[in-house]
């Protein structure tokens, strides 16, 4: 019977995993040992063997995408298939990949000797557009005010890691764009709903911490894992924010680099800020009668225009209807 590789659960809140990227191709022969490909958690990027000896008769999905854990994402049959199989979960059909020829009835050509590894497949941009990087490698990059989109820009394979950010060091520096070096983007909600959410969540789920509710609302909007730091007048707490139910939300190391800034202002006089760019970028909550204003600030380098508006959509979204943002 052919061997069904599924997505591995890494984690114990872990719900799906992203591919980034393939080892082997379809056709290939594969030793039990051999890295099959990588993915990436919330917390880390791991290299998966392929479990089985033989050939890899079918990839399921594309570097790029996610899979739920337990889903079968690759196939690996004792013999050579004859027509190996390239499929995406996105929609897209089943293809054959090329199939090598027939050596019986060919001459077939010296094959060329070699002992290094078959370099992995690596996109250069993934299915989703996002930027494909280890979390160190982010986290590293948003310290030293590195930008990964360059790397992306200058067409170097995703995912990339912390050997890469030489590269991306190395690379011309760019002039700066005029007008481009900071954004500030404000959102007006008429009402919100996130205060009636936290007493509801409080009372019916115990989750008390109404700033790691803020927290947990923050990281969803970035779309991936993250610190973020929610700040008040006269305190800050750092919050580890997975991609999961907001009670999986955690106080982090307090001497680790925030992601995103969350300020909180509701409970002072102050009715919109215009303070710049900050080490990252920041959401800043003032209070406007019954409604709220949402300010985002950061500087170009840390959100693209596209970024930027997406983050302060999303989380403005989700402050003025909690509930349905969770459904």
């Amino acid at each position: 019977m052919p061997h069904e590789v599924i997505m591995p659960a890494l984690g114990m809140a872990q719900d799906s995993g992203l591919i980034v990227a393939w080892h082997k191709a379809p056709g290939d022969a594969v030793a039990a040992g051999d890295v099959l490909f990588e993915v990436e958690t919330d917390k880390s990027t791991v290299e998966v063997e392929a479990g089985q000896d033989g050939f890899v008769a079918a990839l399921l999905a594309e570097a790029g995408e996610e899979a739920p854990v337990g889903e079968v994402i690759a196939v690996i049959s004792k013999e050579k298939p004859q027509d190996p199989v390239q499929r995406s979960r996105n929609g897209g059909g089943a293809a054959s990949a090329p199939v090598a020829p027939d050596t019986k009835t060919a001459d077939p050509a010296p094959a060329p000797v070699t002992t290094s590894a078959p370099a992995p497949t690596r996109p250069a941009i993934s299915a989703d557009g996002r930027i494909l990087a280890s979390p160190k490698a982010r986290r590293l990059a948003l310290e030293q005010g590195l930008d990964l989109a360059r790397l992306v820009e200058a067409g170097h394979p995703q995912p990339y890691h912390v050997a890469d950010l030489e590269l991306l060091r190395s690379l011309p520096t760019q002039a700066p764009e005029a007008g481009a070096s900071a954004r500030r983007l404000t959102a007006d909600l008429v009402s919100e709903g996130f205060s009636e959410f936290a007493a509801w969540a409080q009372e019916a789920a115990g989750l008390s911490d109404a700033a790691a509710l803020l927290a947990g609302f923050a990281g969803a909007s970035l779309g991936h894992a993250a610190i973020v730091a929610v700040e008040t007048l006269s305190a800050q707490r750092l919050y580890q924010v997975p991609l999961g139910p907001l009670g999986d939300v955690t106080e982090a190391d307090p001497d680790s680099p925030p992601d995103l800034c969350l300020r909180d202002l509701r409970l002072s006089r102050i009715s919109g800020v215009e303070l710049g760019p900050d080490d990252c970028p920041t959401l800043t909550l003032c209070a406007d009668g019954a409604g709220l204003v949402v300010t985002l600030e950061c500087a170009a380098r840390s959100l693209s225009a596209r970024e930027a508006v997406a983050l302060l959509s999303n989380f403005a979204a989700r402050m003025e209807q909690p509930v349905r943002h969770l459904l």
